[in-house]
């Protein structure tokens, strides 16, 4: 019987301590009961440690809250950088929450139920031999224990080793991720202040058969932007440094997309990535890059972007503005004093309608006197947070070399043909050197040049323009407008100039044009110079005049503009004028005279003059010119008469002067018949 009681009592006592284990399981699983481990943070940093390869340090304190999803919480985390890099921390964490799921750990699987990060800051840097900071010791890279360096190194990604873009199975996973107030900084070894940029928070998850996906909000340089970024593997991307990924961000109106293969240890050295650009507006990015860009709309690029040490190459690139398409290469060789861009591009079509701006001009202070200019805008380039885009330290800061080819231009409906157009910008001089453009029946030419140095201003306008429509031009501004012809121009100007519009101001040179027009009647013009009496009483449209032709051959001398032959012939009068245009004073000085082309009765051929300021300009009778037309009107019965018996009608055609040439030869030109 005693031994019957015996084992009745040790069944009591092993029952006992079974179920206050069970108890205690049962407690330890869904009863949460925080266990303070501040007084034990040493094996957890020496865990820390051998798992990152560098330095960590809980600066306060840890808790660990039993359950069945137990909870540990870190205050004052700190991850220092590995050797090779400036003393301060990697990363730095006010307070970070990690809950687990237990039961898959049991599995050898990683469900992470939630991490909560808040105050994070990193800093990412970049050595003189282009290391980088942020490279954990991937897997398979070991370290040899007496000499301290890598045995292997971690294969590159290559472009046919891209994954699945999901992740395959679930031994890592991720519920909820959710960071707070996060600075990131950048700095190589170039750079004597780092860049940053804030993130507020960043939302993400990884489930199992999906990627690893983040968003982050935040803002940059004022702007309020939204990224997105999703990675293939995040086990391979922890393990391996290295995954495939894709990164949307959409700041300013304009979205950005990248996506490709990341290797972490090499990114700055080599990283090959599919990037798109694309926005309504270009000017949307005028406060993010702090440049006055002109206001294209319907704007797109595209291409490869391959990444290498002091040189980036974009390649396949496609870049559309409106109904133009243009498509390249881009090349950026950052290994001199300032980036090298050379752009080689070729256009199967561009539509000169794309690319209006308004009243946008690139000068500062022609964009502050804009009446549509926004009073922010006004505030932001007067205090220099926008800079204009042809400023000094604008054009100073790289060189850029570029050429286009065009198979067809279009102005509207108006096709000018082929063309090519080669722009440079070397030490801060900007050079259109040439824009050509073989239009249908004539040439189109171009070259220009403005170097906006305070210290040594200059600027040059070359242009040859032969039988170039008139119609295209005016269609452009009035596309119901009917005139036309062909227009002729014959350009060339030096000067000390640093803004553009100072190139009159302070240039030398010449300025000739001729044309014949279509469709253009002459109007009043019949009033003012023919028979007074038969104009008044003639209602027959066909007894109109109309322009022959204007030719103008002008001399440009220190900012004074005189002309050597300034003529309109109609098929009834020929004018004339002389005189000059003064552009330091921006005054206008011009008397026009005209001349019946046959002897008329009772005409009113008053010389007329141009005078005023370039901003108050009038027109009115010369000195003494009423006088002598009211006297030539009252003896013109005689006097007409008589020349009619004598004189020689001018050609109705203006065959005599519309055929004269233009440009740098013969400028000593003898006026024609009809010009006094």
């Amino acid at each position: 019987m005693k031994i019957f009681r015996g084992l009745k009592w040790l069944i009591y006592i092993v029952g006992g301590f079974l179920g206050c284990i069970l108890l205690i399981v049962v407690l330890l699983a869904f009863v949460k009961i925080p266990i303070d481990l501040s007084n034990y943070k040493g094996p957890v940093e020496s865990a820390a440690t051998f798992a990152f390869g560098r330095k960590v340090n809980v600066g306060e304190k840890i808790i660990l809250t039993t359950s069945l999803r137990p909870f540990f919480l870190m205050e004052g985390l700190r991850i220092a950088n590995p050797e090779g890099f400036k003393k301060k921390d990697f990363m730095r964490m006010k307070s970070a929450k990690f809950k687990v799921f237990l039961l898959p750990l049991l599995q050898g699987k990683i469900h992470i139920a939630e991490i909560n990060v808040k105050g994070l800051s990193i800093n990412l840097l970049e050595n003189k031999q282009g290391e980088v900071n942020w490279a954990l010791p991937p897997e398979g890279k070991m370290l040899d224990k007496t000499s301290g360096k890598s045995k292997s190194e971690t294969p590159s990604i290559k472009p046919s080793d891209k994954n699945k873009f999901k992740l395959a199975g679930n031994s890592l996973v991720i519920s909820r991720l959710f960071l707070k107030d996060i600075l990131v900084s950048y700095q190589d070894a170039k750079m004597t202040d780092p860049a940053q940029f804030k993130i507020d928070e960043c939302n993400g998850t990884m489930k199992a058969g999906q990627p690893f996906d983040l968003t982050f909000k935040g803002q940059l340089l004022e702007e309020a932007y939204v990224t997105t970024v999703k990675i293939a593997s995040l086990e391979e991307f922890i393990l391996k440094n290295k995954s495939w990924l894709t990164i949307n961000t959409k700041i300013a109106d304009t979205i950005f997309n990248l996506s490709g293969g990341i290797e972490l240890e090499t990114v700055l050295k080599s990283l090959q990535l599919k990037v798109s650009v694309e926005g309504d507006k270009l000017d949307s990015l005028n406060r993010l890059l702090k440049i006055d860009l002109p206001p294209l709309k319907d704007h797109s690029t595209s291409g490869t972007l391959l990444l290498q040490e002091n040189r980036v190459d974009l390649t396949d690139v496609a870049i559309q503005v409106g109904k133009s398409r243009l498509n390249g290469d881009v090349t950026i060789d950052k290994s001199g004093t300032r980036p090298m861009v050379t752009i080689n591009m070729k256009a199967p079509l561009i539509q000169l309608d794309s690319f209006e701006t308004g009243d946008w001009s690139p000068e500062k202070n022609n964009l502050e006197q804009k009446n549509n200019l926004s009073e922010q805008k006004k505030n932001l380039a007067d205090t220099g947070q926008i800079k204009e885009l042809i400023s000094p330290e604008v054009l100073k800061a790289i060189n850029i070399k570029m050429d286009i080819t065009a198979d067809k231009v279009l102005s509207g409906k108006d096709e000018l043909g082929s063309g090519n157009l080669t722009f440079s910008l070397n030490d801060g001089k900007l050079a259109l050197d040439p824009v050509q453009l073989n239009i249908p029946g004539g040439d189109f030419f171009l070259a220009a040049s403005l170097q906006p140095d305070p210290a040594k201003p200059e600027a040059s306008l070359k242009a040859v323009v032969k039988n170039f429509d008139l119609g295209i031009w005016v269609r452009h501004i009035k596309p119901e407008e009917e005139m036309g012809g062909v227009i002729n121009l014959d350009v060339d100007l030096k000067s000390t100039a640093g803004k553009k519009e100072d190139l009159m101001k302070k240039g030398s040179g010449h300025f000739d044009y001729s044309g014949r027009l279509e469709n253009l009647k002459s109007g009043i013009v019949d009033l003012w110079a023919v028979n007074l009496i038969a104009a008044a009483l003639s209602r027959e449209k066909e007894n109109e005049s109309h322009i022959n032709c204007v030719v103008g051959r002008w001399t440009l001398k220190d900012g004074l503009l005189t002309p050597d032959l300034f003529l309109i012939d109609t098929t009834k009068i020929r004018i004339c004028g002389k005189g000059q245009i003064d552009f330091h004073k921006e005054y206008i000085d011009i008397n026009i005279a005209p001349t019946p082309k046959k002897p008329e009765y009772f005409n009113l051929a008053t010389p007329l003059q141009i005078q005023g300021s370039f901003a108050n300009l009038g027109v009115g009778i010369q000195p003494g010119g009423l006088f002598g037309t009211a006297l030539k009107f009252i003896v013109s019965p005689v006097t007409v008469s008589a020349k009619r018996m004598v004189n020689k009608a001018l050609p109705a055609d203006g065959s005599d002067v519309c055929a004269i040439p233009i440009g740098q030869d013969d400028r000593t030109v003898k006026y024609p018949e009809g010009c006094k």
